[in-house]
């Protein structure tokens, strides 16, 4: 493998370009201006911007890329005027009316277009540069008398827009220095960028940044002292990502004009890569321990690009040629699957119709991205390294989080995680590192209680989170939650529908992870769906749309997305997909149920409309639809499992309920050793015999064979037995 050239990202956004003609119109009694999209303000106005941006970089460089140099620099130039003129200080309006522009997140689009703005600056007329440092000093002279900077590490969590805003208000007073108050947008800019990637440790540093001790400038931290990130409410990897990608404009933008960027821009920006780095697979994609509440493979992850060829130039990790390479090899298989030159279209057919705005939005955030790429690699050649492409090696990794009730561990063989405070929690992971597509987060191995509302959500209630060596022990529980009944006078208020208590175990043999799960009903329920286990498995174009399972009973390979629904029982406890997971399940029930739902089911978080994003079949130990009647107190589901790399399968596995709130499940790990998870989920404290002598994994005690095992109330032990 080489690395990515600029020729291969302008050949994608100009087959872009040409499909993208289907979307651009030009407002009635204007045909001086052009817009991509829907052109409402916010949104409708931030992608013509990034449309705008890839026009421009077509327009600008030199090579063949689908579209012609004249047409793309004519449509790039209508755009930019739409844009300008549509802004408060224009002579027009957005589709919808209204003018953009003075809000917390209306310089954006801008940061995300700077490099067209550079590119075409050339080809602008007078009129065009008056009206554009018009927009520009505006938007400046707002966020410096108008808008105060916020930040917190749960309300006011703004690190990406505090870095948008602060690194504009750098990019404008850099570009008119004549500007009266270019020095008041500096300060004000070093304010919102040091209030952007910042800890709670930073309140005591003394490091001197642009003049002052880095503590000067806090006013809340946005970041935990672990770099977790809790915006819009939970652990979300993604906006890490945007973070460091609007570092990464500014960074460039400098570069291209000689400047020295300010030790503000990169505050803190190397220890978030490395965290993002953590949670990133050798093929580029995030591994979302926290999941994603929007379209899976968009958005976040296109800006990734960016990020890369900061960490690339700034920080000399080499590691991301090799992210970059492989992340285009999954754009050009969705792109290829598409065979319209769009990103996006066969995905998202659905919502290409229901909603224009968003789907637009997303195709021009890859569309931005790789124009990034291609304009920053063809002025900058060392982006463009020589000679084959370093193998990235994973080394072993063990990171935690306390607020997000979050525990991870990584090697050059397992990934395993579990997040309480996830997007649709709570969810664990268990996959190798070679093996992103496998990966789906919504609510995985954590069971399904679902109501006869139209809205399920899950709510913590209480968790526990302990590293050992090699491995992690959580234990919980969560509320499910349900709402949006369809008859009337039923009301809207939420009702709890199931309490799921869970332990889960990453063993420290490198390979697996055991599991216990019990739901019960709280009051007189209906449910309309329960599955447990529910091992979530990708089966959609970026694996052929095609999955193969070898089980007790045989080998079957089920067809992904288009397939139609059913719910296949496999006649085995246990299963192995594709040589590269196995799956066994230990508690009542025995065999294993894939259930195939017949269309893409991964949604955009509460939007149960707009069609899935992706194909994602259940490996579960219980499927059942509703309507199911339970009374108080019932038991909707209980069940252990394991899941391990690799294709050998655990054995040994042994489930049992010793007594009325405790439950026990024992593996034997790939490493030949018996592994015993009891959790009691009861109030009360209880004691369990032991099959023989044991180490507690998180304490380290010796437990002798004649010993009890006591167990407090709602807490789990991990034991490695010592069996002769």
């Amino acid at each position: 493998m080489e690395s990515v050239k600029t020729s291969e990202y302008l050949r994608l956004i100009g087959d872009w370009a040409k499909h993208s003609t289907k979307h651009l119109r030009a407002p009635e009694r204007r045909s001086d201006l052009l817009c991509y999209g829907t052109g409402e303000n916010v949104w409708g106005v931030q992608t013509n911007q990034k449309a705008l941006a890839t026009y421009a970089v077509l327009a600008t460089e030199e090579g063949k890329h689908g579209i012609g140099q004249d047409e793309a620099l004519d449509t790039a130039l209508k755009l930019l005027r739409f844009s300008l003129e549509s802004h408060l200080e224009g002579s027009f309006h957005c589709a919808d009316g209204d003018r953009w522009g003075h809000t917390w997140i209306s310089v954006l689009g801008l940061e995300r277009a700077a490099h067209a703005f550079e590119a075409l600056e050339p080809h602008l007329a007078d009129a065009d540069k008056a009206l554009l440092e018009k927009v520009l000093v505006s938007e400046a002279l707002w966020l410096l008398d108008s808008y105060p900077v916020h930040s917190g590490l749960i309300s006011n969590n703004k690190p990406e827009s505090n870095l948008w805003n602060g690194a504009f208000l750098w990019r404008v007073a850099a570009l008119y220095p004549g500007t009266p108050k270019a020095a008041d947008f500096v300060e004000k800019g070093n304010l919102f960028l040091m209030n952007s990637i910042n800890v709670p440790a930073d309140a005591l540093s003394e490091l001197l940044v642009e003049g002052r001790p880095a503590k000067a400038w806090q006013q809340a931290p946005n970041f935990f002292d672990s770099f977790s990130l809790n915006h819009h409410g939970y652990l979300n990897v993604g906006y890490m990502v945007i973070c460091l990608s609007q570092v990464a404009m500014l960074h460039f933008s400098f570069k291209r004009q000689g400047l020295k960027a300010p030790d503000s821009l990169y505050w803190h920006a190397a220890d978030l890569w490395r965290l993002v780095k953590d949670f990133t697979f050798p093929d580029g994609r995030l591994c979302r321990i926290g999941g994603d509440t929007r379209v899976r493979y968009c958005y976040c992850q296109d800006y990734c690009v960016p990020t890369w060829l900061f960490a690339m130039d700034y920080l000399g990790d080499r590691d991301c040629v090799q992210f970059e390479r492989r992340w285009l090899e999954i754009v050009e298989t969705e792109t290829l699957a598409n065979g319209d030159g769009s990103f996006l279209s066969s995905r998202l057919v659905e919502m290409a119709t229901t909603s224009p705005l968003y789907y637009t939005r997303l195709e021009s955030d890859r569309a931005a991205t790789l124009s990034m790429a291609a304009c920053w690699k063809s002025r900058f050649k060392e982006l463009e390294p020589d000679g084959p492409i370093p193998t990235v090696v994973d080394r072993d990794i063990q990171w935690s989080d306390e607020h997000h009730g979050a525990a991870f561990i990584r090697s050059q063989r397992r990934i395993a995680s579990w997040v309480w405070e996830a997007s649709e929690k709570p969810q664990g992971l268990c996959l190798p590192p070679t093996r992103s597509d496998l990966a789906e987060w919504r609510q995985n191995l954590a069971g399904e209680c679902h109501g006869t509302g139209q809205v399920n959500i899950n709510r913590p209630l209480r968790r526990h989170v302990a590293n050992f060596p090699g491995g992690f022990l959580t234990y919980g529980a969560f509320e499910c939650v349900n709402s949006g009944e369809l008859a009337e006078g039923v009301g809207v208020q939420d009702k709890i529908v199931a309490t799921v208590d869970v332990a889960f175990a990453a063993l420290p043999e490198d390979a697996t992870v055991l599991c216990v799960q019990w739901a019960k009903a709280p009051v007189s329920v209906c449910l309309s769906s329960v599955k447990s286990l529910k091992l979530n498995v990708p089966n959609d174009l970026f694996n052929g749309k095609r999955r193969r399972y070898v089980t007790a009973s045989g080998e079957i390979v089920v067809q992904g997305a288009g397939a139609q629904a059913e719910t296949l029982d496999l006649k085995s406890s246990w299963a192995k997909i594709d040589d590269a997971l196995s799956v066994v399940v230990l508690g009542p029930g025995g065999n294993l149920l894939l259930r195939r739902p017949g269309r893409r089911n991964v949604i955009i978080k509460d939007k149960p409309f707009g069609g899935g994003n992706l194909h994602a079949d259940e490996l579960c130990g219980e499927v059942r639809r509703g309507p199911l009647f339970l009374e108080p107190g019932d038991t909707i589901f209980e069940t252990a499992f394991a899941i391990s790399c690799g294709d050998v399968v655990p054995g040994g596995g042994a489930y049992s309920a010793p007594s009325l709130s405790c439950r026990t499940a024992q593996i034997q790990g790939l490493d030949g050793q018996s592994y015993l998870l009891a959790a009691n989920f009861g109030e009360e404290p209880a004691e369990l015999s032991l099959p023989s002598a044991a180490v507690d994994l998180v304490s380290g005690e010796t437990l002798d064979i004649l010993a009890a095992l006591r167990l407090d109330g709602f807490s789990a032990k991990l034991l490695k037995l010592k069996i002769q």
